[in-house]
């Protein structure tokens, strides 16, 4: 499996578990934890794997490279997205 799949499965597989894990905690039903444990693992995952995506690219400047490290760490769940969504095309 190469970067790429890694990157937009686990992104797509750490929001969905975070939000049904989210829903469920906010109902009160049982297995809430494991689920957001299941997120946020498969969001390290992404973060990791995000990360080489950018850090080997020949593509983006060294100051470009920094705003996307920035923008996993400090900006949750909005800087993901608009990497898979906007950045990644520029990226890879």
């Amino acid at each position: 499996m190469n970067v790429g799949t890694v990157v937009k499965l686990s992104f797509f597989v750490s929001i969905c578990f975070v939000i049904l894990g989210a829903l469920m905690k906010i109902t009160h039903l049982p297995g809430a934890e494991a689920l957001l444990i299941i997120g946020i693992l498969g969001n390290a995952v992404f973060i990791v794997s995000a990360l080489n995506e950018v850090w080997t690219s020949i593509r983006i400047e060294k100051g470009e490279k920094i705003m996307w490290t920035i923008a996993f760490f400090f900006i949750g769940t909005l800087g993901p997205i608009i990497y898979i969504l906007l950045g990644r095309k520029r990226v890879i």
